[in-house]
């Protein structure tokens, strides 16, 4: 008969050596937290989100070969968008219409941020209509920003999508260092 020894069949971690180990995870989760800026994780995702919506509506002018109104609702907050099925510019009850709601703290709001870099358009869009061959009916930009932004009259939280009349594609721009940065 053999007898094992007690050290050498040691398997897994004692509960002490656990629980360092929660007590070290739990101090660096404590400092990291603070440092997170959640409100632009949010303001990215809904940028992301907006230019999602409007290329569905652009596909969806194409595929349909109808016109797809894009409409900015500033005060609710929301983006309408809405199949004009007969093209006569207004919205009846036997078209769909889809309401996408801007998350908590995030507005279509300018708040006195500078102009996006020439050459792109300096009109603020309230309203797209997309063609059946996938342009938009003007150029222009969709303002992003946060109430924190709004309330504080700080430009960081700032993004915009440029909307190209030929192509109707929407490019991302950010507000970082007092200049427009393109892309996320």
């Amino acid at each position: 008969m053999q007898l094992r020894s007690v050290t050498l069949d040691r398997r897994g971690y004692s509960l002490g050596e656990l629980l360092w180990v929660i007590v070290i995870l739990g101090i660096l989760t404590a400092l990291a937290v603070p440092r997170l800026d959640w409100m632009r994780y949010r303001l990215n995702a809904e940028q992301r989100n907006i230019s999602l919506q409007l290329t569905y509506a652009q596909r969806l002018a194409v595929s349909l070969q109808h016109n797809v109104q894009v409409t900015v609702n500033r005060s609710t907050r929301r983006l309408v968008v809405d199949e004009d099925a007969n093209n006569d510019g207004t919205y009846a009850s036997s078209e769909r219409r889809r309401v996408i709601q801007l998350d908590d703290g995030v507005n279509f709001e300018k708040n006195g941020v500078a102009d996006l870099p020439a050459p792109s358009p300096t009109n603020e869009l309230t309203t797209i209509v997309y063609r059946r061959d996938g342009s938009a009916d003007q150029s222009g930009v969709i303002f992003i920003n946060s109430i924190r932004g709004v309330s504080l009259s700080t430009n960081t939280d700032a993004r915009a999508l440029e909307i190209t009349r030929a192509t109707g594609r929407a490019t991302s721009y950010r507000y970082l260092n007092s200049a427009w940065v393109k892309g996320m």
